[in-house]
């Protein structure tokens, strides 16, 4: 069964009249979305999302038949939107398609003989009638939007491709690695509100800090947190975000590769990265306006538009603001105030021959909540690390620090890329992002016995971080006699500097007991500006692949990055090389079997001065991953199973006192995945992932436990059911955490925990405004529980529950 619809990013977003007065970036916020409501004209068509570049060569096996079917099967099958009129092609035949083509390759396969070819647009392709000479005739006005998997909730929120790092956007049906993309629709349709919300229908996710209770939100995945420097990217390009929340409201999709990316992003942790997408301009004038307010007395508004404009539509625009500000579901002091704007910005300069470019600013605090974690001992007093058994959860709802106590982050990151269709086959393309964040914390942590009494200490300081990355990319293809070749090299530069106050402020606010807690004099810690330079890391690589295309069912991936990595605060300067290499088989066109090998890398160790070795520098540390996968799509379904290794390396002092990273654990696993469109009424999304993880190299005590904080079992899942003959749709969360040890040594653990979701939305039409009503409580039982980081723990969120209303023109 082919789904007709339109693209995710054609109707999401938020809105929400605050009630009291608004000053600076509220301000200006609540002024732009005011204007244009009073300035929108209803769209006679949904907008669609702007496409990156596809993949050179895909395999096809389209039958014979009508063309308009044809073309979308096809659109569907190389993940790329198409734009035609119904009409101009009834009647009209297509040969079909079968074997390994490049995608402009497979369009003129597809419309031989038609009188009609497919032009490529900054937003994907559009159908042209053949021109004479001189002549280029677009078709009329887009009346349909050609198949694809956008990760609507129709299509069960299936993906159909990804940028999967230096490869480009690639088919993730022949992509041998694990990714998942979490698409605008589940988000808008989960209300999520932070990285932690977006990510829990994946069970290889673990949450170890949510966006209220911590600094901003933490994951694990596969068991291994992402890298804090180099985890995080905004299209593919690096950007300091691991203790600011970004803001999801400005993104179209979020894509997570699972497991190592030495080749494919450069330096970082083997967990895994998040790549966020962010939202492009439109084809179609759009605007979206969305309330939200949740039962603590939180109000958000969010507005979005898009848009072209210009001689031949060639400039382009989308725009969103964010305002949110009231109390947080943390009782007797949790508030927060944030806002957030985006513009986005792109020029045609020709067919083939684009830039663009984006911004995004934020102003996040968050009072009364946002701590640096608990520390389960046994004195309850401050300075004692030593893990011991922990007290009861306590829900997330019941306020645990100072009240007094608030952590701020502002964010700004700028981004520009120049596209360019050199030629059939080959493309290139320059980007460059550069992000500023500061975070002014006036908050501390606590220390905690079983019994519950505690100590609270509170800290006072800014640190700043600014990054810059840059990336030179080329993609082609080419045969050399029955063999295809799809080739990418290029070469990347990054620098991230490091920034802290010179003076900080530290104070014991006091003891008592966390079950009743006593209020503690605030003492009016400053934070003082960052003014001192801490620390400068050079990044450079070059790199090269080539994806061999075998007949129609083998591919042959094997690629190459050389990278170099410098400290200059701590002296460190030293070069690694991570390799990947895969073969994918396809017995079926819609099933794949694959097998990979890559490599991560992160930055060496220097020995401490108190080893016998003090101040040596290590080569970078490396992690190696092997995985064994299927992946296969239905008409109505797809489903995924992966078997991976990972081996990472460790770092540890021996019984002759010399520091080494010769250290290692393993983390081996079995994940699973499914998604479906059982019937025109339910829909169900379902993971899991089974996992061992123990230290098998390092210090003798260690060697055979656990590693800490990784369970052995996850479960997601989630369903939607639609009222038959009704707009009414009803939705059903599910996530199991299983149990974890929360210190090295394996002495303390917490349990496992079920949390439940539920929710139910309404879609109709008020005039032009196609209106979506959305009423989700997560958490539903009000569970109490622990989450756990670096030895931590850090209160759940408890149950929430937000009603919104988004309307769009």
């Amino acid at each position: 069964m082919m789904f007709k619809t339109q693209p995710a990013a054609a109707r999401r977003n938020d809105f929400n009249p605050l009630p009291r007065a608004a000053t600076g970036l509220t301000l200006a916020i609540r002024l732009a979305l005011a204007g244009a409501a009073a300035a929108a004209l209803p769209a006679q068509a949904q907008a669609q999302q702007a496409q990156p570049a596809q993949p050179a060569r895909i395999q096809y096996d389209i039958p014979a038949g009508p063309l308009d079917q044809a073309l979308s099967r096809y659109a569907q099958q190389s993940g790329v939107a198409l734009s035609m009129v119904a009409d101009q092609i009834a009647g009209k035949h297509s040969p079909g398609l079968k074997g390994s083509y490049g995608i402009d390759e497979g369009f003129a396969v597809l419309l031989r003989g038609s009188g009609f070819a497919a032009k490529r647009s900054a937003s994907g392709y559009v159908l042209v009638a053949q021109p004479g000479p001189g002549e280029t005739a677009l078709l009329p006005a887009v009346t349909v939007s050609g198949d694809r998997l956008t990760g609507d909730a129709e299509q069960a929120y299936r993906v159909g491709a990804a940028t999967v790092g230096v490869l480009g956007q690639r088919s993730l049906l022949d992509t041998p690695y694990s990714i998942d993309v979490v698409s605008r629709d589940l988000m808008d349709n989960r209300q999520a509100a932070s990285l932690v919300d977006a990510l829990k229908g994946d069970a290889s996710v673990s949450m170890l800090v949510n966006d209220m209770s911590g600094l901003a939100s933490q994951i694990s995945i596969r068991g291994i947190g992402l890298d804090l420097v180099n985890g995080r990217k905004i299209d593919g390009l690096n950007v300091f975000s691991w203790s600011s929340e970004l803001p999801l409201e400005h993104f179209d999709s979020i894509q997570v590769l699972k497991g190592a990316g030495g080749f494919l992003y450069g330096f970082s942790q083997p967990g895994g990265i998040v790549n966020y997408v962010t939202k492009r301009p439109t084809e179609q004038t759009r605007l979206a306006l969305t309330t939200q307010v949740t039962e603590s007395g939180t109000v958000l508004l969010h507005g979005d538009a898009g848009g072209r404009f210009g001689p031949g539509d060639r400039f382009g625009y989308r725009v969103n603001l964010v305002d949110e500000q009231g109390d947080t579901y943390v009782k007797d002091g949790g508030k927060i105030d944030r806002q957030s704007g985006s513009l986005a910005l792109d020029w045609r300069i020709t067919p083939d021959l684009v830039w663009s470019v984006d911004g995004l600013t934020q102003n996040r605090k968050v009072t009364g909540s946002a701590g640096w974690g608990l520390y389960p001992n046994a004195s309850g007093e401050t300075g004692d690390y030593a893990a011991a058994p922990v007290l009861d959860p306590i829900k997330g709802s019941k306020r645990i620090y100072s009240p007094f106590t608030s952590y701020q982050t502002k964010s700004d990151t700028v981004g520009t890329d120049l596209a360019w269709h050199m030629a059939p086959k080959w493309d290139a393309k320059l980007a460059y992002r550069h992000s500023e964040m500061d975070r002014i914390y006036e908050n501390g942590a606590l220390y905690a016995n079983q019994r519950g009494d505690y100590t609270e200490e509170m800290y006072a300081g800014t640190d700043r971080y600014k990054t810059d990355e840059g990336q030179a990319l080329v993609t082609g293809a080419f045969d050399t006699g029955p063999i295809g070749h799809e080739v990418t090299f290029g070469a990347s530069y990054g620098k991230t500097k490091g920034y802290t106050s010179s003076v900080s402020g530290y104070e014991i606010l006091g003891s008592g007991n966390i079950f009743h807690p006593p209020r503690f004099s605030n003492p009016h810690l400053h934070a003082e500006p960052a003014d001192t330079q801490t620390s400068e890391v050079t990044q450079r690589s070059v790199f090269a692949s080539d994806t061999l295309h075998i007949g129609q069912h083998w591919d042959v991936i094997a690629g190459l990055r050389r990278s170099n990595i410098k400290d200059s605060y701590a002296g460190y300067d030293s070069s690694a090389t991570s390799p990947t290499y895969a073969l994918v088989f396809r017995p079926l066109s819609q099933l794949s079997l694959y097998t990979s090998y890559i490599e991560s890398l992160e930055q060496g160790a220097i020995a401490p001065i108190s080893a016998a070795n003090a101040n040596q520098a290590f080569a970078p540390l490396k992690s190696r991953q092997v995985e064994v996968g299927a992946k296969m799509d239905g008409d109505d379904w797809s489903a995924t199973a992966a078997l991976f290794r990972i081996k990472r390396g460790l770092t540890y002092t021996d019984d002759n006192n010399v520091f080494t990273q010769n250290g290692r654990s393993r983390y081996d696993g079995l994940e699973l995945s499914g998604k479906a469109r059982l019937t025109p009424q339910w829909m169900v999304n379902a993971s899991a992932i089974f996992m061992r993880s123990k230290v098998t190299q390092g210090v003798p005590d260690l060697i055979g436990n656990r590693v800490d904080g990784v369970p052995r079992q996850q479960f997601s899942a989630y369903a939607e059911y639609t009222i038959p003959e009704t707009r009414w749709v009803l939705t059903a969360g599910a996530q199991y955490y299983g149990s974890r040890f929360v210190d090295a040594a394996n002495t303390v653990s917490l349990p496992s925990y079920t949390l439940f979701d539920a929710g139910v939305r309404y879609v109709t039409k008020l005039g032009a405004m196609r209106t979506t009503f959305r009423l989700n409580v997560d958490n539903l039982a009000d569970k109490a529980y622990w989450m756990t980081s670096a030895g931590t723990l850090l209160q759940g969120a408890p149950r929430t529950i937000k009603l919104s209303a988004q309307f769009e023109y």
